[in-house]
């Protein structure tokens, strides 16, 4: 049995894919399966997959008909046959320690989720820069197992279900699989949710081994189907009220996630059907307890002011962001100990040097 499955579900990434596959041949973790999964990609990717395949007796190499990235990474957890279970999106890269590190964190407490920080790398046409993921590492515990009840931060943050190892055998147990829905579809929420909230052991190291490629900066413009969030968020809360999962930690993460989300649909720019998505944003701010949210110490005031703009007027607030998003696009400056730039006309024209 090897230590780790590393599933990859490959789609149309033909630029990035040997970076990607390179990164996971060179873990020091050496007792490692990999799974990688052609999508039915148009480019040469299929090809790129056959080639690594007859070169590493490691690598296992599956072609099939496109189903989105859900349906390609359940077809991966059905065919691991690791201790553990892993997920690297095939886009970005990863640290050669990554696997030998976080293993050995499971092994030693006997983990079902190993959880680590991971680097933003945005190679956007504007900026490119890689920034480790600040995390409020003081409040999430690195020396013992917990569970989210214990610490739900996790719920409010990026699911970030690659930075992560599983124990396969917590899945099974659990018959915890992805939401099969067309493309992308965000289904990496609803897993990372049914995840985190079953572990009865949840390990964090503040490292970060894996790095996230963005090609655009704004999130809002990434989106390209406004229900998508909508449709998780309601898939989520089905599934938690049908697990009987409740706690006040668990919920004031998600809705804080869930506010972010709202955000991101109401920032988005040309938007034909805002009067359509403001009906779903109008639908979930009805079903967030605002008293819990206004209360937990996890959101920070600068955000919590932002919460309270939503909820008096989700459309004010629209008209508000996109205002500052056409004036940052004409002239901005950012010069902080995270971002040192003059930026116009959406172009950097000046840049300091970075604080690590």
């Amino acid at each position: 049995m090897p230590k780790v499955s590393v599933i990859v579900p490959i789609y149309g990434v033909e630029k990035f894919l040997r970076e990607c596959v390179d990164s996971i041949l060179s873990q020091t973790l050496k007792d490692i399966e990999i799974i990688l999964i052609d999508d039915g990609g148009k480019d040469n990717c299929p090809q790129i997959i056959d080639e690594y395949a007859q070169k590493d007796e490691r690598i296992v190499a599956i072609h099939k008909a496109n189903g989105g990235y859900g349906q390609t990474c359940n077809v991966g957890l059905e065919r691991a046959t690791g201790e553990y279970v892993a997920i690297v999106e095939p886009d970005d890269y990863i640290d050669s320690k990554m696997y030998e590190d976080l293993y050995n964190i499971a092994t030693k407490y006997n983990s079902d989720i190993v959880k680590s920080c991971f680097y933003d790398n945005l190679q956007a046409k504007e900026e490119q820069r890689i920034l480790k993921t600040k995390w409020a590492d003081d409040k999430i515990p690195q020396d013992r197992s917990f569970t989210v009840n214990e610490c739900g931060l996790f719920l409010q943050y990026h699911p970030s279900i690659w930075s992560c190892i599983y124990k396969r055998e917590f899945l099974e147990k659990h018959h915890i699989r992805f939401i099969e829905a067309p493309g992308a579809g965000w289904t990496d929420n609803p897993f990372q949710v049914q995840t985190m909230c079953l572990a009865e052991r949840i390990n964090y190291t503040p490292n970060a081994y894996y790095y996230w490629r963005r090609l655009n900066k704004d999130e809002s413009d990434d989106l390209k189907d406004y229900t998508i969030p909508f449709k998780r968020t309601n898939e989520i809360h089905k599934w938690l009220e049908e697990n009987n999962i409740k706690g006040d930690e668990i919920y004031s993460n998600l809705y804080a996630r869930e506010m972010a989300y709202i955000w991101i649909v109401l920032g988005k720019r040309n938007f034909k059907e805002i009067d359509d998505a403001l009906v779903l944003v109008n639908d979930l701010l009805n079903k967030i307890d605002k008293n819990l949210l206004r209360r937990t110490e996890n959101v920070k005031p600068s955000i919590k002011k932002v919460n309270e703009l939503i909820f008096n007027s989700p459309i004010k607030y629209r008209r508000k962001l996109i205002f500052k998003k056409n004036k940052q696009n004409l002239i901005s400056i950012r010069w902080n100990k995270y971002e040192k730039r003059i930026i116009l006309f959406g172009k950097t024209i000046l840049r300091g040097k970075q604080n690590a």
